[in-house]
């Protein structure tokens, strides 16, 4: 993960970052944000209060993520070879991998 600089107006705005906000971030610009929260609460000097809400920002953004690629993971269609030729089957993720 590569560190960026974050000036204390962005780090603000991602401690505040609403429910609302988080549903129209797609998959990447959630990722984009949750290493900026990382990068946040790594950061020295980071007041208690603030951190707490950077690590809320920062949970509810993993949620979002997870949920999105498990969305993703249950459309995905299994492409097989069998004697009969290629027939679509949905994706096991128990059973295919991760």
């Amino acid at each position: 993960m590569k560190k960026m600089n974050l000036d204390p107006q962005e780090i603000e705005k991602l401690a505040s970052l609403t429910g609302e906000e988080l549903d129209k971030l797609s998959y990447e610009e959630a990722m984009i944000k949750l290493e900026q929260v990382v990068n946040a609460l790594e950061m020295e000097g980071t007041p208690l209060a603030l951190g707490l809400k950077l690590y809320e920002a920062g949970t509810a953004l993993s949620r979002k993520c997870g949920s999105d690629l498990d969305k993703t993971e249950g459309r995905m269609v299994q492409l097989l070879q069998d004697a009969s030729g290629v027939r679509e089957e949905p994706f096991d993720p128990e059973k295919d991998g991760r």
